[in-house]
């Protein structure tokens, strides 16, 4: 938790930032009430007073009539460690512009409360979020190992004991994320549907966000029940990318079903399409498994044979060509429209990478190396820019 993300408790939501922007990336860990302690006729332990990386709440009672020890308070707190100070506007409404200036110098966030908050519900407000986020980021921890690592049937069985739910025999994964993604706001509303998973989970991954369902019947329609609930809640799905994965046991196959969700959205995101189920990626499935079991392999692949595509000297109008060539599958017309030019452009530039990278082949050779070596690059491209 940071200083950005107290200011988005429901809370805090109407405090301003008065002083020290660039510095609410500052980590969260306490917050506390800050009443006399830099008074000059209060004598106390000043390395005792707050722990380090808190957001310390006042009234500034300390400072009636005494606008020189705000100063001084912001100094001792920088020293102290703190991470913001917060106060309410009962005795000041504005600070002094010597302190205000002192903190965008040092880059330590004052904020200003938006109304009567109280302070202890600020602080428990704040520690529920943090409690939240650390079960969050366990989960995210465990999305990570399955995707990531190769996980023996105990240490799945070990996860499913840690995570402390329910879960039914047969196990269901949809993976999502918004398109042209700028931030994870958009995930909290899919968080709603929370309550409604008795036997299953909401976790992140990365910019993307995983709902895992389990249920007693391999026939269960997830994808039906899901959008439903979309439905209920009215979260609009015109800006989403779904993967979804095949049925799977829960027990033994849960990394696998985690997987072919997240991978089926990655290649719905590079056919430009709104929805991918793994069970219909067909030959697309070795590329993955090729990607993931040996990714330098992999890519040493694509530059062998996208090589001259992929060098600064070359038109990178051809590069962004063969891409969309293999989206489109060949489509000549679909091509140049998604261009925006004459067909016989795209005739051009076609041969111009034929020339480039594969003078010899014949079309159908050349179709299916260059399909394989674009999907591989993409693939590449997707997983490491998240």
């Amino acid at each position: 938790m940071n200083v950005e993300n107290f200011l988005q408790l429901p809370i805090t939501k109407d405090f301003t930032v008065v002083a020290g922007r660039n510095g609410l990336h500052k980590p969260v860990q306490n917050v506390e009430i800050l009443d006399f302690e830099f008074s000059p006729d209060i004598q106390t332990v000043r390395e005792t007073i707050f722990t380090p990386n808190s957001v310390v709440l006042s009234s500034l009672l300390f400072a009636k009539q005494k606008p020189e020890y705000l100063l001084n308070a912001v100094k001792s707190l920088l020293e102290l460690g703190a991470s913001a100070l917060a106060y309410k506007p009962v005795i000041y409404k504005d600070l002094p512009e010597e302190v205000l200036m002192y903190a965008d110098e040092q880059n330590f966030p004052i904020l200003r409360f938006g109304g009567d908050e109280f302070f202890e519900k600020i602080i428990l407000e704040t520690m529920a979020y943090a409690k939240t986020q650390d079960y969050s980021f366990f989960l995210e921890t465990i999305m990570r190992r399955l995707i990531e690592e190769d996980v023996t049937d105990e240490q799945i069985k070990s996860v499913l004991q840690q995570i402390n739910k329910p879960f039914e025999k047969y196990v269901f994964v949809a993976n999502i994320q918004m398109q042209n993604i700028t931030n994870s706001q958009w995930m909290q509303s899919l968080f709603q549907l929370e309550p409604l998973l008795k036997s299953g989970m909401i976790c992140t991954y990365k910019k993307s966000l995983f709902i895992v369902m389990t249920h007693s019947s391999q026939q269960f329609q997830f994808e039906k029940l899901l959008h439903g609930w979309l439905t209920m809640y009215a979260i609009s799905t015109d800006t989403l990318t779904f993967g979804y994965s095949r049925c799977h046991a829960t027990q033994t196959e849960l990394p696998i079903a985690v997987r072919e969700a997240f991978y089926a959205r990655i290649m719905a995101e590079i056919e430009t399409a709104p929805v991918c189920h793994y069970e219909n990626l067909a030959s697309d499935c070795l590329l993955i498994e090729l990607h993931r079991k040996d990714a330098k392999f992999a890519m040493d692949y694509v530059n062998s044979y996208l090589g001259p595509l992929l060098e600064e000297k070359v038109d990178p109008d051809l590069m962004k060509t063969a891409i969309t060539y293999v989206v489109k599958q060949g489509n000549i017309k679909e091509i140049a429209v998604a261009h925006f030019c004459h067909p016989n452009t795209i005739r051009y530039r076609m041969s111009k990478i034929r020339q480039l990278i594969a003078p010899l082949e014949n079309d159908y050779v050349f179709y299916e190396r260059i399909a394989a070596a674009v999907k591989l690059y993409l693939l590449h491209s997707k997983i490491n820019i998240e």
